[in-house]
């Protein structure tokens, strides 16, 4: 997605006044890009525990973000020194000790077979942001291998302020212990926000990785996979934010990830409506229509690039499904 673009589409003047602080738990890759539409009205706070990783991305520039900066700390539901879990493959290590089994059901024990077992120290997000002098984060996303829903639960503060969460959820049990997804969604709709999305959802066979609508030379060459996990999002619903600027943030929140009728619920009412006209001398309706025909036509570039190159994997299942004989 283009930087900054719906600022260029219209939002540019509104946010200018109104930046976004934003919280990236699980930054390694890169702050997180769902809000590149957005990116230079936002300050972009992120998380990484380990020291090298951290020194390396404290040394990059805020990039396409209003401002950006990273802290060095492991967030939980508590604070003091836990055990980090680390399987074969790093990237799925977590607080929470893994279950073989699950992930053994699907052929792919190299996520929860256990390789070594680490001692961190752990922090509550709300002192962290106390510390950091973050008073009125907008937005957070969880992405922690399991311990979403723990470091909700212990951050009171910082869900009175939050306007939008995404959090990486899990529908099977893969570690002991482990909130499911439902679990998730109980919790933050207890707290006024609404499910909006299943973002990237993955889907496992029990064999590989070629799922619906692909298919690959193996002896069950087509299934469609499993619901294993994915990202929850959500945004806080309208009725239960009060200051216009609140709902112009959650509006332009709801704008970065597509979600353009949402934002109308928002700007559209009469009050909203009327205090971006005496404020800021703009029209809520033609900012609507500006800022999704401008991200309509970049998704649908993107979409029709996307659809090309999978013209390549469909050709091999083609030839998975009719270039040999069954048994």
């Amino acid at each position: 997605m283009t930087p900054s673009l719906l600022l260029q589409a219209g939002l540019g003047p509104l946010l200018a006044a109104h930046p976004l602080a934003c919280l990236d738990v699980g930054s390694r890759g890169g702050f997180e890009s769902d809000l590149l539409p957005i990116a230079g009205a936002v300050d972009a706070i992120g998380f990484e525990p380990e020291p090298a990783a951290f020194r390396a991305v404290s040394g990059q520039g805020s990039g396409p973000w209003r401002s950006l900066r990273h802290l060095p700390h492991a967030l939980a539901g508590t604070t003091g020194e836990r055990t980090l879990y680390v399987p074969q493959d790093p990237a799925s290590s977590s607080l929470l000790r893994h279950d073989p089994a699950i992930a053994g059901a699907f052929g792919k024990r190299h996520f929860s077979q256990l390789d070594h077992a680490v001692a961190v120290q752990t922090r509550v997000l709300d002192d962290v942001l106390d510390e950091a002098n973050v008073t009125n984060p907008a937005y957070l996303k969880l992405d922690v291998e399991g311990a979403e829903l723990e470091i909700l639960e212990a951050a009171p503060r910082a869900l009175e302020h939050l306007l939008t969460v995404k959090a990486e959820v899990s529908f099977l049990p893969f570690r002991h212990g482990q909130p499911l997804a439902g679990d998730v969604e109980a919790f933050l709709r207890g707290h006024d926000f609404v499910l909006m999305d299943l973002m990237r959802p993955h889907h496992w066979r029990v064999h590989g990785y070629v799922a619906h609508p692909q298919a690959a030379a193996q002896t069950i060459p087509y299934s469609r996979g499993q619901l294993v996990q994915g990202d929850f999002l959500f945004f806080r619903s309208p009725d239960s934010v009060q200051s216009m600027e609140r709902r112009l943030q959650l509006a332009a929140l709801a704008m970065a990830h597509g979600h353009f009728d949402f934002a109308g619920r928002i700007l559209l009412e009469p009050a909203t409506t009327t205090w971006l006209a005496r404020t800021h001398g703009c029209d809520a309706s033609g900012l609507l229509d500006r800022c999704s025909q401008a991200f309509g036509r970049t998704v649908w570039r993107h979409k029709a690039a996307q659809h090309l190159r999978r013209m390549v994997t469909f050709a091999r299942s083609w030839t998975a499904l009719w270039g040999r004989r069954a048994p």
